[in-house]
């Protein structure tokens, strides 16, 4: 009779710790590239058999694929922390890989190009930002922030209410002329929700001298392009930037980046959107023209005429159901040196939004004239302030839309114009002044 032979274990080997990878061994085999032209990181792991990474991703995500591929939108420096395996175990180090994204990608469009020789700002010297922070207009300590070649990131820990009680300035050495026209340009970013952060560039010894003041919403986690073609210069000596994140929620953080100003005549390679008019607009005589009683006649007027500061006689002025002629007789050198108001009593609400639009049309070309929607009690709350050149015999229709109240309710708006610098004898007649709550087709 036959037997059957004793059956003996399989040798299937056993645990080592030993055996466990160490981490510096594998700095050859990780990779990370960047295309530049999408923003996709690709993380790879190659040439090492019986070994496989395990990709900690953000300090949170995990993959243990052997290569992979993430979408970064911003522009940053970044990194990723690699530990290896084997049948023994997770080695107890790890490498860490940076790599950078050189642009932000948003939708829509991206601003002029920041690394363009013809960039004013990244060849001026920028101080070092000063912050007022007055939550309920106490202030508290500056908030704190981070800078990098490209922009800066700003944590508020506590939030504001009101416009201006968040306001980060940045002063420059840059200068700009009349005689020039410029471009601006800046990406801005916030992890929560923002509704109102005010953009104003300006000059640094005048409040009242700036190219822009103009709020614009955020929303979270969102990049959003605020920009400025082809702007008329002005004569100012020393340029600043003015940030107001007034309004914020407590635990916002915000980054600035991108920041351009350029000569218009400097062409960067940049392709200018054209800009969409999404308006629905009313009838002049539509109940939904909040000017509509100005037009009929229910406003008063106030004029500042002053060549070389001297206040003269005021101007002449005819109003013809709606259309208003101005009659200019002596010549003015600066803004604000011919400014005709329409006070009214129509309220404003800082909870609504609006739009603006009006024709102009005056018998020489002007440049540089200012348009201002202000509170009747406070020139610094208003609707927008913007300056556009005119056409001599052209009706220049001027429109604004989706606009705010810079800080709070307007018991009553008042409406001003400027025409300083205009020649002598300068006639202007404006007409279909509309005035209404914002609206979308």
């Amino acid at each position: 009779m036959s037997t059957l032979a004793a059956c003996s274990p399989e040798d299937y080997g056993h645990l080592s710790a030993d055996g466990i990878p160490l981490a510096a061994n594998y700095e050859n085999n990780v990779g990370v590239a960047v295309d530049q032209s999408t923003n996709y990181a690709t993380f790879s792991f190659t040439g090492a058999k019986s070994i496989y990474p395990v990709w900690i991703i953000d300090g949170k995500g995990y993959s243990t694929t052997q290569s992979f591929t993430k979408y970064y939108r911003k522009a940053g420096t970044y990194s990723v922390e690699v530990k290896f395996g084997n049948t023994n175990g997770i080695s107890d180090g790890s490498l860490t890989k940076s790599f950078t994204v050189n642009k932000t990608i948003i939708n829509g469009f991206a601003g002029f190009a920041f690394d363009s020789a013809y960039n004013l700002w990244t060849k001026a010297t920028i101080s070092k930002p000063t912050f007022w922070y007055a939550p309920g207009w106490s202030q508290i300590a500056d908030p704190t922030y981070t800078q990098a070649t490209d922009g800066y990131t700003i944590t508020l820990p506590s939030a504001t209410t009101d416009t201006w009680q968040a306001q980060m300035a940045l002063s420059t050495n840059i200068s700009t002329q009349s005689s020039s026209n410029y471009d601006f340009s800046v990406i801005l970013t916030s992890t929560l929700a923002h509704p109102h952060v005010m953009v104003k560039l300006t000059d640094a010894t005048n409040d009242n001298a700036f190219y822009f003041a103009k709020a614009v919403e955020l929303t979270a986690n969102e990049p959003v392009c605020f920009w400025k073609n082809n702007m008329k210069g002005l004569d100012i000596t020393n340029l600043k930037l003015v940030l107001d994140f007034g309004g914020n929620s407590a635990g916002s953080v915000i980054s600035v980046e991108n920041i351009v100003l350029k000569n218009h005549a400097n062409d960067d390679g940049t392709i200018v959107p054209a800009e969409e008019d999404n308006t629905d607009w009313s009838k002049v005589d539509s109940d939904d023209n909040l000017w509509k009683p100005v037009n009929g006649g229910a406003y008063t007027t106030f004029f500042y005429y002053a060549p070389n500061w001297t206040q003269i006689a005021d101007p002449t002025l005819t109003n013809d159901n709606g259309i208003y002629t101005l009659t200019l007789p002596s010549a003015t050198g600066s803004q604000w040196q011919a400014q005709y108001h329409q006070i009214t009593t129509v309220p404003i609400s800082a909870s609504e939004t609006y739009d603006f639009k009006c024709t102009i049309k005056p018998n020489v070309d002007l440049k540089g004239v200012t348009i201002k929607p202000t509170d009747t009690t406070s020139d610094d709350n208003y609707l927008f302030m913007e300056q556009t050149d005119l056409t001599a015999g052209a009706d220049n229709i001027f429109k604004k839309s989706n606009v705010k109240c810079t800080i709070g309710n307007m018991g009553a708006i008042k409406l001003a114009f400027d025409f300083g610098g205009n020649p002598a004898n300068t006639e202007v007649k404006i007409s279909n002044i509309i005035l209404q709550k914002h609206k979308e087709n």
